[in-house]
């Protein structure tokens, strides 16, 4: 079944971290989405080395924002707490196919030079690991915090069967702290992530287009070849 995500719109950007290295990196983050609205590649290249100096700084990230939450929309105990999220809505019309993926611009009612920008970690437990689900956005994630394993999918079909998906892997990274990939829909857009480390959780930052714990997207089962609208929600906001 097709879903339609209006977010309501904010008064003001929000923000749930205190940190003056957040504060910077959005400021900044925010004149290079607006920038670079006509090539989300261009975007994506100009922010990786502000986000690789963000990761690099160890003490700006709460510990109420990287712990594992057992409630989470996830499962598996993984959190997705949400730390900022701006004042531009980003709307998803059609989460059965990548083509919905687009925020601002590409709707007749958004803002055309809108630089719509979600950030949240995600902090997944030891040996958990999360569903195969996409994004419908671009984007990027970094390990701010222990070892990953990322399984990388490709859909086969065209999306015009409901509930059926048909994926191949096409990639297994292991990811270490500091270490960045894109995410920039059809491509690389479809993975699973498990935490590789034994004691403690694996945390990633997700620099995003859109609002992804709030909008509905897809989750599959590779291996039933089936696909369900799902929302991951955020352990902190309703």
């Amino acid at each position: 079944m097709s879903h339609t995500t209006i977010p309501e719109p904010l008064e003001t950007d929000q923000w749930f971290v205190d940190s003056p290295e957040l504060s910077e990196f959005v400021a900044t983050a925010k004149e290079i989405i607006a920038s670079t609205s006509g090539d989300r590649a261009e975007t994506l290249n100009a922010l990786k080395p502000y986000f690789t100096a963000l990761l690099n700084k160890q003490n700006w990230l709460p510990q109420n924002f990287a712990r594992p939450n057992p409630d989470g929309g996830l499962g598996g105990g993984i959190g997705q707490w949400l730390l900022y999220r701006s004042q531009e809505p980003c709307l998803t019309t059609s989460p059965n196919s990548w083509r919905g993926f687009s925020c601002g611009r590409r709707f007749a009612n958004a803002n055309a030079n809108a630089s719509t920008l979600t950030i949240f970690s995600l902090v997944i437990p030891p040996n958990s690991i999360t569903p195969v689900h996409d994004h419908l956005s671009w984007g990027l994630v970094g390990l701010y915090q222990g070892k990953q394993e990322e399984t990388v999918y490709r859909r086969l079909d065209k999306g015009e069967t409901e509930g059926f998906a048909d994926l191949e892997i096409v990639g297994l990274h292991q990811v270490n702290r500091g270490e960045i990939y894109h995410l920039l829909p059809p491509d690389g857009d479809i993975h699973s992530v498990k935490a590789t480390t034994v004691f403690s959780p694996s945390i990633s930052i997700h620099v995003m287009g859109n609002d992804t714990g709030s909008i509905w997207r897809n989750q599959y089962h590779p291996e039933q070849q089936s696909i369900k609208s799902f929302r991951s929600g955020y352990s902190n906001v309703p």
